[in-house]
């Protein structure tokens, strides 16, 4: 059924943030932080924040959207301007990237888990605990950690005392992150935006409904999107498989859809890595918004790598033993060549971004009148300075943590290179499972050589940047294109977008002490707060045991990606007709591989419709897939209540890799 048309008259938009704004805006970050942590720890439900678009975000900004509009339409309170419904999801994405999977669920982990878990075998006690900065670990004593993971004993008070000190200096690490991502972006942002006018496909098809809820007259109106037949049969469809599964909750022989054929793998050959076989339909919802370039550019390199891997296997040239880091098949040759060609994505870039990037420092040292930073969240000058600031207060603490300065001059640059690629990919190519080819520490570890370096420098380093302190970037990109629509002093967002993050944090690391506590840690089922940090802390002593040398090879290797990468870069800038983005060379091997299927599905249906019809076809069916979406996260959404009222403790997971 046709939703009906609104036709109260729309007052004046205001073009300011307002208090309302700002409090359902916390009320939305508390929300979505609150659902993640409880639903990756108690509830043992879906995995909803490991996109860069989180599906608890997206229900959330989406239940305050269309209670906005139905409000509005039998009353005559004054409603939501799109303004403020803009601020409310740019703190919201910010607070979908801090629970379970962002931030909290690992560094929480590491920092409770090396007393509990430690065992005269596997050489914790020895090599580990000796090098725990005490500032940054809570005592135990008394037991504190780990009957954070056993449960306490009846009538015992939850120890909150040994945990605030510890919980400070762990904050400012994280609070100077957020710091540094927000001033990057702040510097970017019109180069991004303005200039280069990149996609933000994520954010395309929310932009547009929270904009399209006027009519030529100015009357309120259903935005066009949620219309027709074909938004109804996308939504049907993604829904429809969730809520049929969902009969096997209280039946449990009753057939369920299975949306990873063939188990989720399938070989194409023995020395072939496996093609994934998820079909995501939030992936495929979002791909259908995302250019059509950049849908057959990441399915080309994934397969073209995969051929790759499989003549290295062929050969059986190894690099010596493999990573364990990154999000690729386990490849060192495949993780390095990547990682060049994402330091030659980012310089070229910034190459292009050279004029923009004079006047921002033209701004900031001699405060030049004709470069205009008043739509920013902050003055050039504050960014300019908020960034050195942020660095050096990071050098600080790594320094005071244990971190060897040569390992810093490596791994913080490489951070901030990265997390701005992983940023820029989000922004451009409109992935949502998206990882890094390789990480910072692991960077730094090769090229200085493991055996350069002491077992408090293994130690520090491992636990600090195993806690993402650079995750903001992706998450505040997006967000500075939410707010680009808001007009008057923007100079008010920072602050609002600071607060919902200490709102964010706060609630995710009250629940978790809270709840690991009263039912036991040891019971979470979120994967970095109970298996990683195990096998991060195995991880130090293995290496602290056997130390490598500096891997000079990957370095050629890196070397060999950027030239791939300058190539296929000139050629896309030389020849119009050249069908191949360069990001998919780099995107395809992260943990992105996981949705290529899903992928491949939207491109073929994408192109199909773009040779018959068009433009025009194309936005025809722009309803079916923003349906699909909207059902998906239904779909979610009712899972969680339905585990909530019947299956407390005992959730089922919808959504993840399919």
């Amino acid at each position: 059924m046709a939703l009906p048309e609104i036709e109260t008259p729309l007052r004046p938009e205001p073009q300011r943030i307002t208090l309302r704004a700002v409090g359902l805006g916390i009320l939305a970050s508390l929300m979505i932080s609150g659902w993640i942590t409880y639903s990756r720890t108690a509830a043992n439900t879906s995995a909803v924040n490991i996109t860069h678009l989180p599906v608890s975000c997206f229900v959330v900004v989406m239940l305050i959207f269309t209670t906005n509009l139905l409000i509005h339409a039998r009353t005559k309170l004054h409603a939501l301007s799109s303004s403020e419904i803009l601020v409310i999801l740019a703190m919201g994405l910010i607070a979908g990237m801090i629970p379970a999977r962002g931030l909290t669920g690992i560094w929480l982990g590491l920092m409770a888990v090396p007393y509990y878990r430690s065992t005269p075998e596997n050489g914790w006690i020895d090599f580990v605990q000796p090098h725990l900065p005490s500032f940054l670990y809570p005592t135990n004593e008394g037991k504190q950690t780990s009957l954070l993971y056993e449960g306490l004993p009846p009538g015992a008070e939850i120890p909150w005392n040994v945990w605030y000190f510890p919980l400070f200096w762990w904050l400012t690490f994280i609070l100077a992150g957020f710091a540094i991502c927000l001033c990057i972006v702040v510097i970017m942002r019109k180069q991004w935006v303005e200039h280069e006018r990149l996609d933000y496909p994520l954010l395309a098809p929310i932009l547009e409904v929270v904009d399209d809820v006027t009519d030529s007259s100015g009357n309120r109106k259903w935005p066009e999107l949620f219309k027709g037949s074909l938004f109804w049969v996308g939504f049907g469809l993604a829904f429809g498989i969730i809520a049929w599964n969902m009969v096997a909750y209280f039946r449990p022989t009753w057939p369920r859809i299975h949306m990873s054929p063939n188990g989720g793998l399938f070989y194409f050959g023995r020395l072939f890595p496996p093609l994934l076989t998820h079909i995501n339909t939030y992936t495929i919802g979002f791909g259908y918004f995302v250019k059509l370039e950049i849908l057959f550019s990441i399915w080309f390199f994934h397969f073209l790598l995969m051929s790759q891997i499989a003549l290295i296997r062929k050969t059986g040239f190894q690099l010596g033993r493999m990573h364990s880091s990154g999000g690729g098949w386990g490849d060192p040759l495949i993780q390095w060549q990547s990682l060049g060609a994402l330091f030659v994505f980012v310089g070229w870039g910034l190459w292009a971004a050279r004029h923009h990037l004079k006047e921002v420092f033209r701004k900031a040292f001699k405060n030049d009148p004709e470069v205009d930073d008043t739509r920013e969240i902050l003055s050039y000058r504050s960014a300019v300075i908020g960034l050195i600031l942020g660095n050096l207060y990071v050098i600080g603490w790594l320094h005071q943590a244990g971190v060897d300065y040569r390992l810093m001059a490596i791994t913080i640059p490489a951070s901030i290179v990265i997390y701005l690629a992983l940023a820029r990919f989000v922004c451009e190519s409109g992935t949502l499972y998206l990882g890094i080819p390789t990480s910072p520490l692991d960077a730094g570890f090769q090229i200085l050589g493991v055996e350069t370096l002491s077992a408090q420098t293994l130690t520090a380093s491992s636990t600090s940047h195993a806690t993402r302190w650079m995750y903001f970037m992706p998450a505040l990109s997006q967000g500075a294109k939410a707010i680009d629509g808001i007009g008057g002093n923007r100079r008010k967002i920072f602050w609002v977008l600071l607060l919902g993050v200490l709102c964010a944090l706060a609630i995710n690391v009250v629940m978790v002490l809270y709840l690991g506590y009263s039912h036991g840690a040891f019971n979470f089922t979120e994967y970095p707060f109970t298996r990683y940090a195990p096998r991060l802390y195995d991880g130090i002593v293995t290496r602290i045991k056997s130390p490598e040398p500096a891997s000079w090879e990957r370095l050629l290797l890196f070397g060999f990606g950027g030239l791939l990468m300058a190539l296929f870069t000139t050629l896309r800038y030389r020849l119009p007709w050249w069908p191949i983005h360069p990001v998919g060379f780099i995107v395809t091997t992260t943990s992105l591989l996981h949705e290529i299927t899903a992928i491949l599905i939207v491109w073929m249906f994408k192109a199909i419709v773009m040779r018959v019809g068009g433009v025009q076809m194309y936005r025809r069916f722009r309803p079916l897939f923003f349906g699909i979406i909207v059902g998906r996260a239904t779909g979610v959404f009712v899972s969680f209540l339905v585990d909530l009222i019947w299956f407390p403790g005992g959730g089922h997971g919808v959504h993840g890799w399919a």
